[in-house]
């Protein structure tokens, strides 16, 4: 199954949804980047899209497509958008997804409760996601 991702960043923070606390979901009470997995016959943007007005009730204006990653079971596509100070105000928690929505620095987000793939890339690609904040730079994947 295919999924999609975003980097969204403010300034020098990083937009990231915190999962619902039920059991029965892989990685419940861990925060990630907003996206999801694809519903059938849907496009890599196009569930981007749908997810991000789920998650956050916001699409920004400038997405890049950065690049796809594949892993065991699937394939997951990866997206980047740098916000301004008007549009950050536009994201909002979806109402029945997740717990919460917040933009935190890179090393608030590695004090959070993450997914393990996502502590695994933010702890890997630390000096690549904190330079391409400073120079609003999409070379990061």
């Amino acid at each position: 199954m295919n999924s999609s991702f975003a980097l969204i960043f403010w300034n020098d923070k990083i937009l990231l949804f915190h999962r619902d606390d039920i059991p029965t979901i892989p990685h419940p009470d861990c925060w990630q980047l907003p996206g999801g997995q694809s519903e059938k016959g849907e496009t890599p943007i196009k569930t981007l899209k749908r997810e991000l007005l789920e998650e956050v009730s916001y699409i920004p204006k400038n997405i890049t497509f950065l690049g796809k990653m594949k892993t065991e079971i699937a394939t997951a596509h990866l997206y980047l958008s740098f916000v301004s100070d008007a549009e950050s105000k536009r994201f909002e928690h979806g109402p029945g997804e997740g717990q919460e929505i917040g933009f935190f620095t890179l090393d608030e987000a590695l004090k959070l409760k993450l997914t393990p793939a996502l502590r695994s890339r933010f702890s890997g690609f630390y000096t690549e996601l904190t330079e391409a904040m400073k120079k609003r730079l999409p070379q990061i994947a």
